[in-house]
This record gives C-alpha cells, structure tokens and sequence, in this order.
C-alpha cells in the first residue's frame, strides 16, 4: 500500500465487506520532498464520515490531515461523495407500507431513494392481509423478492399488525416525509382518506409544526362521498364528471353523514339535478376540511393527498375555499407509504 512516486497517491477505502480503490494524481503535498514515500489510509465508517484522525504519515517531518490536502489541491482532489455512491450496495432496496381502512399502498425504493414501484390494493378485512398483497405486488412489479428488502417501515392504521414490518411509525410524520420529498416548497397538506381527514402544517424542512385531525366522523371523508354515491347510484370515479356540469348552488346543511344523506333523498325527490347535488356534496367536505386548514393556520403551497385527492369535484371546491391552487401528485395515495420507505431507508444508512 505504499508507492514510491512522491506525486502520486493511492488512496484506499476500508468498507465493511470490501476494499474500494481510487486514484489521484499529481497531489502535491506541503513540505513533501523528492523521493519520500507517502502513505495515506483514508478511512470511512459505514455512515460515510470522514474519521478526525485521518492522517498522511511522512518521514516523521511533516503530519497534515487529508482535508488540508484536499483543499491545497482542489484541482486534483477525489470527489469523496461521488466516490461512495458508487461503491455503496446497489442491491440494497427499502419498502414503506401504509395500512389503511380503505386501501393498503406499498413504495419499493432502491439505496439511491428513486422509486422503483408501488401499488394500491383494497385493505379488506385483514391488515396483514392488505399488506402483504401490497407489497406482493409491489415486488412483482419491479422484479424483486422480499429478501432483497433490507428494512421495511409500516405506518397507517394497521401499522402496528404488520408482523414482517422492521419497525412502525405515524401516519402524519411519515405523510410530511413523503410531501417533503416529492415537492419541497409545499407548506401545508391536505390529506382525505377512506376513514378521516387531516391537515399538516410542515416547515421549510419538511418536519411537522402542527395538525388537525377528523377521525371521529365519517363527514369530510372519502367514506362519506362513497355513501352519498350509492345514494345517488352513481360510481365514485363519475363525481368529477357530473362537479363540472353544476348550474344551481345546493347546500348540504346536516353535520352527520346520516342526516346528509336524508338530504340528498329529499334533493333525490324534489328532481334537483345530480350534477348539482355533487357539487353540494364536494361542497360539505370541502367546507368540513377548510376548518381543519384554518386550525393549522395555513400558509405556502398546499399538496393534497390520499384517495379524495383524485376526486376533482373536491379538489376544486377547497381551491374555491383556499382561494389558491392545489397541488394533487400524479398518485396521492401511496405518499404514506413513500414516507415510510424513506424513513426505512434512512434506518438501514
């Protein structure tokens, strides 16, 4: 490990299972004279920090830290970063899974943190069931079996059921990864889900300052437009399609999913427009969710998530609300499990 040739020096990684290699030439060295042999031993730990005691052994005369080095010859210098994300383990992938009462989702990312697949399938009766169907078709889709996870995350309702789960974490702190993530200037999130409805406040760094939740009442939730839907016998996935057609400004007045829906009966009877009694409907939630937003004092740009994120009806009537543009990412329901697959990421690092 020692070379002979006073310009050049090699420079050698210590990792755990393996010895990375990595040239730099033409390093000159304060006070180096001709002919001395130069030994340097750059080692690394597996968080990828530098050790203090880093040190380039001379002929007892000169004693300088690789970093003076470093910063003596900028030109010449290894690029330590790059030179660590290609010796890490390529093989090395993380899952996040969020339990939910509606739907399960599942997020595979490689050691890089890029997404390499997700899925969203029903919960159905079983948490442990929903999970493993989801992250069974999340590996499918990427080609990968569950031994080549090297740490998976639960979060969500069932979160605490997942018996194959490295560990468990919140559903708002694992929503604030997964936004924060995705779009770094959002500062407020709205996410509407089967069974509740929250709202996050984050800050510029995407940790948590503040949330309201609705988890008591099935109003303001995406179970609420379900029933309302086969009230109306319309399928959920139309809501949008019959929002955009409203004419006449109904309003849904009662509080509790029960009583609102003997509204829309008695809106059924008096032949009101079906167009019109959604757009009342995607009102009700709008407005239930707007007081949430208002607890958390929003402000920045807001990303709205889970299920109720892809009903247009509802997300134009909050922009109305707000009076701002929303932000809906291309797949609101798997940002839990996003989250979580991040947090796995960084446990195993």
């Amino acid at each position: 490990m020692v070379t002979n040739n006073a310009s050049k020096i090699y420079i050698f990684i210590t990792f755990y299972k393996f010895y990375a290699t990595a040239f730099a030439e033409s390093l000159k060295l304060k006070n180096a004279k001709n002919n001395v042999s130069n030994k340097v031993h750059y080692d690394l730990n597996i968080n990828n920090k530098l050790h203090d005691t880093t040190k380039v052994s001379m002929d007892k005369k000169s004693i300088i830290t690789l970093k003076e080095n470093m910063a003596h010859t900028k030109e010449n210098t290894l690029n330590t970063k790059e030179l660590i994300a290609s010796t890490q383990d390529s093989s090395a992938f993380f899952a996040g899974i969020d339990s939910g009462s509606t739907s399960t989702n599942a997020v595979i990312l490689d050691f890089q943190g890029n997404i390499m697949s997700y899925s969203v399938v029903k919960t159905g009766p079983k948490s442990i069931e929903g999970a493993e169907k989801a992250l069974k078709k999340a590996l499918y889709k990427c080609n990968l079996n569950r031994e080549d996870l090297k740490y998976i995350v639960s979060t969500g309702y069932g979160r605490e059921n997942i018996p194959f789960s490295s560990e468990a974490v919140t559903e708002i702190t694992c929503h604030a990864k997964g936004v924060h993530y995705l779009k770094k200037d959002v500062r407020t999130v709205i996410d509407i889900g089967g069974q509740d409805s929250k709202v996050i406040k984050l800050d510029e760094n995407g940790n948590v300052k503040d949330f309201a939740m609705n988890d008591k009442c099935a109003a303001g939730t995406g179970r609420f437009l379900e029933n309302m839907c086969k009230v109306l016998d319309i399928p959920i996935e139309d809501i949008g399609h019959h929002y955009v057609k409203w004419n006449k400004d109904l309003t849904i007045t009662s509080m509790c999913t029960v009583f609102a829906e003997s509204e829309v009966v008695s809106l059924i009877a008096e032949n009101q427009e079906t167009a019109n009694i959604v757009h009342g409907l995607c009102k009700s939630v709008s407005t239930r969710v707007l007081a949430l937003v208002n607890r958390v004092q929003k402000s920045g740009e807001i990303m709205m998530t889970g299920g109720v994120a892809k009903n247009i009806g509802v997300v134009k009537s909050l922009e109305e609300l707000t009076n701002q543009s929303i932000f809906v990412p291309e797949e609101p329901q798997i940002i839990g499990a996003l989250g979580a697959a991040l947090f796995a990421k960084e446990k195993f690092s």
